[in-house]
């Protein structure tokens, strides 16, 4: 079960989206309700086998659902835009002001570049990532392609996407996500290097 402020900003963050055309079925086939959805399943599941308390595991829930929202404003640079909605929203319903900053901090771990320095940073970090070691890595990388190339006019191939250092040199950060998709992973990382390599 989830808490109420949780069920609330499930409902929030999925109308929001909706109401912004943030779906598959309207040129975003990556960043829509089912990655938000997905990487707030996993980051749950994650705060649990991490041990965490339940209210730590409240605000990486919280974080989770906010993560990208920034898209419903604008593509690009809109990093600092998911956790201005989620602030805004947060102080609407009288959320404490401390809890409201950790929730903002946990949403910029999403960030690519940002290394995460705790291990609620390391479990929204891997949630958000969690694609890599799952069967569909190669075929979200293809969605996130056909999405910049709609949404961007950016002719970025899957294989342009799938040959970055980041993605073939991913480690998971948490000891549940390393035990639980290393092997996918590694699975993954062979398929990615037979799929950038092929014609």
């Amino acid at each position: 079960m989830y808490s109420n402020i949780v069920f609330k900003a499930y409902n929030y963050v999925k109308n929001l989206l909706e109401e912004n055309w943030i779906t598959k079925e309207n040129w975003y086939y990556f960043h829509n309700w089912d990655h938000i959805k997905s990487v707030f399943e996993r980051a749950s599941y994650l705060a649990k086998q991490e041990w965490l308390d339940e209210e730590m595991q409240e605000l990486i829930q919280l974080a989770a659902l906010f993560h990208d929202v920034g898209f419903v404003k604008q593509y690009d640079n809109n990093e600092e835009i998911w956790a201005q909605i989620a602030e805004n929203w947060l102080k609407s319903q009288n959320f404490p002001e401390d809890k409201i900053e950790v929730v903002k901090r946990l949403i910029l771990a999403t960030v690519p570049t940002f290394v995460p320095d705790s291990l609620p940073c390391k479990i929204i970090k891997d949630a958000d990532l969690d694609n890599l070691g799952t069967p569909d890595a190669i075929f979200l990388a293809e969605m996130l392609a056909k999405e910049l190339k709609q949404v961007k006019w950016l002719n970025i191939s899957p294989k342009d996407l799938l040959s970055k250092d980041f993605i073939l040199n991913y480690k998971p950060y948490t000891s549940t996500q390393l035990e639980e998709r290393k092997e996918q992973l590694a699975k993954n990382k062979l398929e990615i290097k037979k799929y950038i390599t092929t014609k």
